[in-house]
């Protein structure tokens, strides 16, 4: 099979494994109590690629399996063809790769941020986001459900956070005119970015550009929840602009704001929720910014009618 269907294919069978993983957690990962901090969300990641292998071995369609990496690198899986000798350094046998992250809606910010750059990411390469919460599962205990998942090309989501970042006063190195003046041919810091202090938000940037002697980077960079938000007015015009010409963008942009709705209602102005309140027969007379949203969120496909307004 081609790329482009196994990606298809495993894309559409993501929310298949959460299913699963859903079941699996309620037999088993079953606790009194369900602390925030409790590194759940990793476990929950691994077992993705657990549930998703069983669907594909259970189907027998597809030649591939997926597979952990064996060094700590930024992509978490890769999807390889089935029983045949894979070499991680240069891709053979590999369909794509995949970067997963998990996101409990009770913290107060997600500490998972997808910080790889662009040249790091290959076509059908995929991010992965699995949003999860600690659910009563009878009188007493407790269980991590996924509530929630993405599942999409991961270069489209990087296009996204790239532009809002060089909008919020950010910018990236360019291997003409690198800070540790490396030479051009052999310059390893391209497109590594750099916060508005002119600070590196990645290990792998420049030594020049070091955060201090006792702290290596920011760490800002691509947080899953912060890197769309708009803190000035052009950010918010190039967030819409996106949202209009990338589709990843608009899926990605749709799926945080669903499950992080302060992230909506902050995106938009009282007279643009007026609009839609007006467009979705709702009436909004003396109602607050909070009320007007919170009663255009129950209404079906709501955000549809948001994105009217770009």
């Amino acid at each position: 099979m081609e790329n482009n269907e196994v990606y298809e294919e495993i894309r559409q069978k993501s929310s298949q494994a959460c299913e699963r993983m859903n079941v699996f957690s309620k037999a088993i990962l079953r606790t009194r109590g369900g602390r925030v901090g409790s590194g759940m969300g990793a476990l929950l990641e691994a077992l993705w690629g657990y549930m998703m292998n069983q669907l594909i071995l259970e189907e027998n369609k597809l030649d591939c399996e997926i597979a952990w990496f064996p060094d700590n690198q930024y992509n978490d899986f890769s999807c390889i063809r089935r029983d045949v000798e894979w070499n991680p350094t240069t891709r053979e046998s590999e369909y794509f790769r995949i970067e997963v992250k998990s996101m409990n809606v009770g913290a107060d910010e997600s500490k998972a941020h997808f910080s790889a750059i662009k040249k790091e990411i290959e076509e059908n390469d995929s991010l992965l986001i699995l949003v999860w919460k600690w659910m009563k599962t009878d009188n007493t205990h407790y269980s991590p459900i996924v509530i929630d998942s993405f599942f999409d090309r991961a270069k489209g989501v990087a296009e996204l956070r790239d532009s809002l970042h060089v909008a919020r006063g950010g910018s990236f190195v360019s291997s003409d005119a690198c800070p540790d003046n490396c030479s051009p041919l052999t310059c390893t810091h391209d497109g590594e970015p750099l916060n508005a202090a002119g600070k590196r938000e990645r290990v792998t940037g420049p030594e020049m550009t070091r955060v201090s002697q006792s702290v290596s980077f920011a760490a800002n960079f691509g947080g899953l929840v912060r890197m769309i938000k708009t803190d000035n007015e052009n950010a918010r015009t190039v967030l819409r602009e996106i949202r209009k010409t990338n589709e990843v963008a608009d899926h990605y942009i749709s799926f945080i704001h669903k499950n992080f709705p302060d992230e909506e209602r902050n995106q938009y102005t009282i007279s643009e929720l007026k609009a839609v309140s007006e467009a979705l027969g709702i009436d909004c007379v003396g109602l607050s910014k909070a009320e007007m949203y919170k009663r255009i969120r129950s209404c079906e496909s709501y955000q549809e009618f948001l994105k009217r307004l770009l």
